[in-house]
């Protein structure tokens, strides 16, 4: 059900003293007035008519801040940390910025999401409550905006004040100890009280809602105080059970509000952004620039129409010309928005994601892509491993893993700038074509053509750069050339990235659609799989589809984690296949008919197919941790699938993995398996698994519930798993592990199809036995083979050579004699060429006057006719189609087909 949130202002507001009325803000002198541009309500210590928002008063602290001891970004992080954890907070560990524990989310946009929906509904304890986390997000709503707005970013760190009163806690933090909270924070970095403007608001989100407290200092927000009270049902709403804090305040924000400067980005970024204006020589008016960064909020994409109009009347106010102003600035805001590209990239490359054509790797592709497209616009010679490894260093504090990431990093930055140039270099075509098409667009073009008569519209640069991966700095380029006009767009890429890998992601479905009304009637079934144990005893709870047996208890393994079900026997009848729907265990079974409600049965589980696919299993989480070690950390599994024959596993890569790096990956497998690692599995909460273990527990997907079932092997590889790994207790008894090969599934997802056991052993000896037949066919030794090969393939084609020199000439003698002796009636004639001799044959015949028909031992069928001949080759091929049967066609000059007879007819 939607909520409404303007009707949830009104509601709130009629009822203020219940919702926003604090004692809090009256003890301290905040008094509650109504602002006379927007007429929202909000409360403040000094007697004013305006609000906090910069859309009323504009930013008032640039140049101009009221905190007298300037901070930078890791001193402000400091100062809050010292705040809370010395007042009752519990510091949290950031979670990964990629959302693995999430199957409705790429990536974490918001410090709430580290505590959903588990904790947040009170199933699962939070780790500290109160607590503080300082949590790294990824939003891609607004990348048109970062560098420009000066408050921009795709890559931000949430301050999260959070806190749980749930039925066991009662309310012991609430909005009075929130609010308290907050304003001492504040107070501790420095700001006057007399300075925040608290504004009233409501916050709605994934059902539940509540009022909340937007707090301003000099026109800029720096954080929201969520009181998440209430859910909406379809009666209405009502309280929620667990009553939630949820503060989130920007730590760019605040660390900006103490130094004033002219846009954030100087001070989130520090080091890394005087770098780079270093090393690319841009400098602008810190005057102009100051001037001009107290209103270029206005320059929101989001927020103004006509974002020209508005870049016109920034530059008035200014007193420039909108061109000089902009391109003096527009190198300044194309590095910002470079340097927050790049982080963007090293938090997500560190935490497992990389960049592709699809899903959360799609954005990450773009935004690396625009930064390229800024390179070569403004002539940038930017240092990929400089400024990555100095966001990493100069963020040390805050998250100390980054610097693992920088290597890889780089590299991935390294094999997308070449992706670039291959596409730019292969796009001028293309372009050039689109070009001329908006040159001369030719008659009857309808007027919603996209490309317009001497310009190329914003639908069509979206269009390249979606179809083709062209960029528009790429079009730009070559129009000018040609002059074209292009209207580029400001929000160019948010209109790409429209339905493209958006922060959410899509829900797996189920391998077989069952629906929860045809399984609610049955309590469960009691799974038995984790159990060395094939024989059982169960009752029969019904039947589903006239095809499914329920039992109440089973130790048939069903379908789930890239891992196929047992098979076996129940009652003599054949198990083909178990799935599991809301906990209820399905078995396909022949005559399911025959069973009956409250028959005892007996179950037999194939035991030696289940230890071959748990094998195969075991091998998949094994496989997994060799290409981390091997690859590096940004290894993720992205799918697998383990049945009896082989298995395979999908990983996250940039590049190709080489025959060498499949070498080492194997060697590495069975030096684990060697090693008789142990294998074990305990059942934890899914808090306490993940603070234990970190989030490599989701290695193989998202697993739902607030238990975890956890497997380990040695220390090597720990993950959250429901497989049969029990038919193993150590890495020994998997035996011979062999990758069989690779293949590329998907842009950056590399699959490797291997074998374990007894299906690797069968598979070598079939190596084996293929290598020692062909070594008899050449009558060779088998160590010799590769240079009897070898030796062969240059024979054969120095021979090859030969015997298309003597084709040649006897193609060119066969032409003159048809041309020769050609008197107005086509000829066929048996030519026991390859196809392609044919052909060139028949192109010679085409050439000429002449007309005739060439077919070999095998039906090849070519017909030729030259202009003036008087004849059509496709009539000539159809005659002969319809006598001797076969396919075929062609033109007027050359037509082929192949025939079902090999015959001379008479054309």
């Amino acid at each position: 059900m939607e909520i409404d949130k303007n009707d949830l202002r009104k509601r709130f507001a009629r009822d203020w003293e219940k919702h926003y009325k604090l004692e809090v803000l009256e003890q301290r002198g905040f008094k509650r007035s109504k602002c006379e541009n927007c007429g929202r309500a909000f409360w403040s210590i000094d007697d004013r008519q305006q609000c906090g928002d910069a859309s009323c008063i504009g930013y008032q602290f640039i140049g101009s801040t009221p905190v007298k001891k300037k901070l930078d970004y890791i001193q402000t992080w400091k100062a809050i940390e010292k705040y809370f954890t010395k007042n009752g907070h519990g510091y949290v560990r950031p979670y990964p910025t990629v959302a693995r524990w999430r199957d409705d989310l790429y990536f974490t946009i918001a410090s709430i999401n580290d505590f959903q929906p588990y904790v947040v509904n009170g199933e699962l304890e939070p780790p500290h409550n109160p607590l503080i986390v300082p949590q790294p997000c990824i939003r891609f709503p607004d990348i048109s905006n970062v560098g420009v707005t000066g408050r921009h970013y795709t890559n931000f760190v949430m301050i999260g004040q959070h806190a749980f009163n749930t039925k066991k806690s009662g309310l012991f933090y609430w909005k009075e100890e929130a609010i308290t909270h907050d304003l001492n924070y504040l107070k501790a970095l420095g700001i006057p009280e007399k300075e925040i403007v608290f504004q009233e608001d409501v916050w709605a989100g994934g059902g539940n809602f509540g009022p909340c407290m937007e707090y301003f200092v000099r026109g800029l927000e720096l954080g929201n105080c969520v009181f998440m009270e209430y859910e909406s049902t379809p009666k209405g709403s009502r309280e929620l059970p667990t009553k939630v804090i949820d503060m989130g305040a920007g730590l760019s924000r605040l660390a900006w509000i103490t130094s004033g400067e002219p846009t954030s980005y100087e001070t989130v970024f520090g080091p890394v952004i005087r770098d780079m204006k270093k090393r690319t020589g841009i400098s602008v008016d810190r005057d102009l620039f100051l001037k001009f960064a107290k209103i270029s909020g206005g320059l929101d994409e989001d927020e103004v129409p006509d974002l020209e109009k508005e870049k016109e009347r920034i530059a008035g106010l200014l007193g420039i010309s909108k061109r000089e102003l902009f391109e003096t600035l527009e190198p300044l805001q194309a590095l910002y928005a470079s340097a927050d590209h790049l982080k963007t990239l090293l938090l997500t490359v560190t935490d497992g994601m990389l960049p592709s054509n699809s899903g959360g790797g799609y954005n990450l592709r773009m935004i690396l892509r625009r930064v390229f497209g800024f390179q070569d616009r403004y002539g940038f010679d930017l240092d990929w491993a400089g400024i990555i490894e100095g966001h990493a260093g100069y963020l040390e504090y805050l998250f100390p893993h980054l610097k693992e990431g920088t290597e890889t990093t780089v590299d991935v930055i390294s094999e997308e700038e070449k992706r670039y140039r291959a596409t730019k270099n292969k796009a001028r075509s293309i372009v050039i074509s689109t070009i001329k098409k908006a040159k001369h667009p030719g008659k009857g073009v309808p007027s919603k053509e996209r490309v317009a008569f001497g310009r190329i519209e914003p639908e069509e640069l979206v269009t390249l750069y979606k179809s083709h991966g062209i960029p528009p700095e790429a079009v730009l380029e070559v129009a000018s050339e040609n002059n074209v006009e292009i209207t580029m767009p400001g929000n160019f890429y948010d209109l790409v990235r429209e339905g493209e890998g958006e922060e959410a992601s899509p829900s797996k479905a189920p391998p077989v659609k069952v629906l929860y009304s045809d399984v609610a009637e049955f309590p469960g079934t009691e799974p038995l799989y984790y159990s060395k144990e094939g024989r059982f005893s169960a009752r029969v709870l019904g039947t589903v589809y006239g095809k499914y047996v329920v039992l109440d208890r089973s130790a048939f393994y069903p379908e789930g984690g890239g891992q196929v079900s047992d098979t076996g026997k129940l009652d003599g009848s054949e198990v083909k296949l178990v799935i599991r729907h809301a906990g209820v265990s399905l078995h396909e079974v022949e005559a399911a008919s025959k069973f009956k409600k409250g028959q005892e049965v007996e179950g037999r589980v194939d035991l030696r197919r289940r230890k071959i696919i748990a094998s195969h299993h075991t091998a998949a989480h094994i496989l997994n941790a060799a290409c981390r070690s091997v690859l590096g950390s940004h290894i993720w599994q992205a799918g697998s699938q383990k049945d009896e024959e082989k298995a395979h596993l999908d990983v996250t890569h940039y590049r190709r993995i080489s025959n060498g790096e499949l070498a080492r990956i194997e060697e590495k497998a069975n030096e684990y398996i060697m090693g008789n690692l142990t294998i074990k599995s305990e059942v934890l909460p899914r808090n306490i698994a993940e603070e234990k273990y970190g989030f490599t527990l989701y290695q193989g997907g998202v697993v739902p519930g607030k238990e975890l079932r956890v497997v380990s092997i040695g220390d090597i590889d720990v993950e959250a798993c429901g497989g049969t790994h029990q038919m193993h207790e150590c890495t020994g008894e998997l035996g011979f592990f062999k990758i069989v090969k690779r293949e590329g599934v998907q842009d950056g997802i590399e699959r490797i199809v291997y074998k374990c056991g007894f299906p690797a052993i069968s598979y070598v000896q079939e190596q084996e036995s293929l290598l020692s037949h062909a070594a008899g066919v050449l009558s060779v030794q088998e160590t010799e083979l590769v240079k009897t090969v070898e030796r062969f393939f240059s024979e054969w084609k120095s021979q090859r050579k030969k015997i298309d020199m003597l084709s040649g000439a006897l193609i060119r003698e066969e032409a003159r004699e048809v041309k020769a002796s050609f008197r107005g009636k086509p000829l066929m004639k048996v030519f026991d060429l390859d196809p392609n001799a044919l052909r060139k044959l028949g192109l010679k015949i085409a050439e000429s006057d002449a007309a005739a028909c060439f077919i070999n031992k095998s039906g090849n069928v070519v017909c030729a006719a030259g202009a003036k001949s008087g004849f059509s080759a496709k009539q000539l091929l159809d005659r002969i189609k319809e006598k001797l049967g076969g396919s075929g066609g062609g033109s007027d000059r050359i037509a082929q087909g192949k025939t079902e007879k090999v015959s001379v007819v008479e054309l």
